[in-house]
Order: C-alpha cells, then sequence, then structure tokens
C-alpha cells in the first residue's frame, strides 16, 4: 500500500498540469441562446430565457455578467441570475473588485454587487474604461455636428463617487478635429500598458466608414503624445499590450472583408518602433499573448471576396516568436474545419480555441509542450458573420486571473 501510494505521489508530482489543468478553468459561454459555465470541470446552465450573448467575468471569477436583449444581467456561480438595468450599451467590470460599470441612455452608473447600490457617476457618456486602480473612469463624449460640420470627441476622467457632480468631472484630451487624414465620432473602451504610461483605443468615425477603416490611437496616462498608429476594423480584441513589456500588438489593415489586408503587427513604446509578421499571401485574425515574446494566431490564406461560403478559406492557429520572428503552425484541423480566438490560461499554461465548421463550434484546448488536443466545451453558439468576421467574445469568456 505505501508503494502504491509513493507512485500516485510521484505520479502527481511529474505530471499535475495534465491532471488538473482542464478542472482549474473556468468558462462562461453561450449555447442555444442561453448562459452556461464549465467550472471545476462541471458545465452548468445558468440562464433560461434563449437571449443572452456577451459574457463577462468579474475580478474574483465568481459572477458573470451578460447582455439578455438590451438588458443587463448578473448571474452568480451560485445563486440565479438578477436584473441590473434595462438599455444597457457597455458594461465592465471593475479590475479590482466586485462592481459593475455600465453606460445607459447616456448615463455611467456603477453597481456594487454586494449592496445592489447604483450610483450615477456621470452624464453624456458614450463609451468608458475603469482605470487600472479601479477609482475612475476614463470617458468619451461622442462628437457633435454642427452647421460647420463635426466636432472633435472629447475624453475626461471622472471618480466613481462623482455623482452627477460636474465639477468631478476633469478633461483629458481633446481629439483632432475632423480633418483629411482623420475623422472620430466616438471611441473604443481603453486598455493600459504593463506600466500604466501608455492608453490605447480605436477611434470609430460614423458607421459606414467604421465599416471599412477606423484609427487605432495611442496616448499617455496624462493625455499627453496623442499618436495614430494603425488602421484597423473596430475590433476591441484585435489590440493588445505585451503582458509584461510596453509593445502594442493588433491587426492592421482597412477593408470590411476579413480574409483581405489583416497584418500582425508590433508598435514599441516610446519609439514607436513597427515590426509587421504577417507572411505575404495570408491575414491573421484574433491572437493572444502567450508569454513575453511568443503570440498564439489565427491565420488564414489571404483570398478575394466569395458570395459561395465553400470557396471562402478557413483558418488554422501559428505559433510565433516576435524577437526571432519564428513561426510554425499550431493546430492542424481537418478539411471543413477552422481554428478561431486562441486564448492563453496563464494559472494551468494551456491554450484554448474555437474549432467550427461554421455551423457548430467546440471550445478546444491544448496543454503547452504538448500535442495532445481535447475538446473542452461542445456545442457553443456562433456569433454573427460580418465578411467572415467572428466576435467571439459574444458567446465565451475564459476566466484568467
Amino acid at each position: 500500500m505505501v508503494k502504491k501510494i509513493a507512485l500516485c505521489l510521484l505520479f502527481l508530482m511529474l505530471f499535475p498540469m495534465q491532471i488538473n489543468a482542464a478542472n482549474t478553468v473556468k468558462v462562461s459561454f453561450i449555447r442555444q441562446g442561453n448562459l452556461w459555465v464549465y467550472d471545476n470541470g462541471t458545465e452548468r446552465q445558468l440562464s433560461y430565457a434563449r437571449h443572452a450573448y456577451m459574457p463577462q467575468w468579474s475580478s474574483h471569477g465568481d459572477i458573470v455578467a451578460y447582455a439578455e436583449n438590451d438588458s443587463l444581467m448578473i448571474a452568480p456561480l451560485k445563486g440565479k441570475p438578477l436584473l441590473v438595468e434595462h438599455d444597457v450599451t457597455h458594461y465592465q467590470w471593475s479590475p479590482v473588485a466586485e462592481e459593475l460599470a455600465y453606460i445607459s441612455n447616456g448615463i455611467l452608473v456603477y453597481y456594487n454587487v454586494k449592496t445592489h447600490e447604483k450610483k450615477r457617476v456621470a452624464v453624456g457618456v458614450d463609451q468608458f474604461s475603469w482605470f487600472p486602480e479601479g477609482d475612475r473612469f476614463l470617458i468619451t463624449s461622442a462628437a457633435a455636428l454642427a452647421p460647420t460640420g463635426w466636432g472633435p470627441v472629447k475624453l475626461y476622467t471622472v471618480s466613481k463617487y462623482a455623482g452627477l457632480d460636474v465639477k468631478k468631472v476633469e478633461a483629458f484630451t481633446t481629439l483632432p478635429a475632423e480633418n483629411d487624414s482623420f475623422f472620430a465620432y466616438t471611441t473604443s473602451s481603453f486598455k493600459w500598458s504593463p506600466n500604466g504610461q501608455w492608453i490605447s483605443f480605436i477611434a470609430i468615425p460614423t458607421a459606414s466608414m467604421s465599416a471599412d477603416a477606423n484609427k487605432l490611437c495611442i496616448i499617455t496616462k496624462e493625455g499627453k503624445a496623442f499618436q495614430v498608429v494603425g488602421d484597423m476594423l473596430n475590433v476591441p480584441n484585435w489590440f493588445k499590450w505585451s503582458n509584461e513589456e510596453q509593445v502594442l500588438a493588433f491587426i492592421d489593415g482597412e477593408g470590411r472583408f476579413a480574409t483581405e489586408n489583416k497584418k500582425f503587427t508590433l508598435k514599441e513604446m516610446p519609439v514607436f518602433k513597427e515590426h509587421v509578421f504577417t507572411p505575404k499571401g495570408f491575414a491573421d485574425w484574433d491572437f493572444t499573448w502567450t508569454e513575453k515574446d511568443n503570440i498564439i494566431i489565427s491565420r488564414v490564406p489571404e483570398a478575394g471576396w466569395s458570395n459561395d461560403e465553400k470557396k471562402r478559406p478557413l483558418p488554422f492557429l501559428y505559433s510565433m516568436d516576435v524577437k526571432t520572428n519564428k513561426q510554425s503552425q499550431f493546430t492542424f484541423p481537418q478539411k471543413g474545419l477552422g481554428d478561431y480566438a486562441p486564448v492563453y490560461h496563464k494559472a494551468t499554461n494551456q491554450t484554448m480555441w474555437i474549432r467550427t465548421n461554421r455551423k457548430q463550434a467546440n471550445l478546444l484546448t491544448r496543454v503547452k509542450d504538448t500535442k495532445n488536443d481535447k475538446v473542452l466545451i461542445s456545442g457553443l453558439d456562433l456569433p454573427g458573420n460580418y465578411y467572415e468576421l467572428y466576435r467571439w467574445n459574444e458567446v465565451f469568456s475564459v476566466y484568467n486571473p
């Protein structure tokens, strides 16, 4: 008996990741219009109204916020879903607390999940993000149309305790006014570099123009040194800071067709040095940072648009070292299947991604330094498809503490 126990302990020491990886992952996902969670190796349905989408994990990983039609809902892992507010356009969890901020009818509100207290923060807000400290917001006031043309987009900072007091709203910066090379009606949400010195966001024009081109911008934490660093689609998941360095990765390229002119690009701060990694004849899509210098990316053979779905290429995953530009194919899906939306789960050292035939979708996973791909979750809903652009954050979210 002692010998058997010793052998078991030795096995656990040698192969802990392979045994525990799947059981320490939390994924919220949409199946048949309802919110589900995968937690501790078990699937559980949390909503039943069949109109759920866009799940987001709280910072502590015990509550999921999601949209249901135009309403904001929260679903505790233990308990029933709760309506937070109707007519919500954007929502985001605090990075440090169980507090949820959202915009309803142009009013920024923050909601304390524990006390169910709502506090209105500011009016005239079109977009926002929490500052990393979780004490205030960076907010966007959309451009206004005047007889002389469009005015500029203005950014402000405001404490979460402002209580609609305009004296507590501080000007952050004003984006350039409309000109031959720049026009913004609003912005995306905001993302901070690892050292907090730089803020990136997409400057978004009106809807018809935004379908083909938007401006990726960078500004300092003081609201200075505004720079346009690229042209891209309005896909917030297509620009991400490195986890360790002041390096911004993004998918550069104009045009609404996802299979054309989409190049994986890096910008190094503060010198704005640019590197392009997409080889000729390919287009790059969703990606994830895995380590300091490594990226997993969804890549597709470049192709012109075809109305025949069968003639449109499907992607596979590539691994690349951004220091050496060493690239190798990471997945090899069978004909008729494509691999999308890679997500690296640092705590378990594994990569997850969507595999689909455009009709059904599964979430696959692979632990680092293995070749064993397995289905973690089957039967996810597919998001809308706009010229082969799928917004997979509408149907799944991996909790990454």
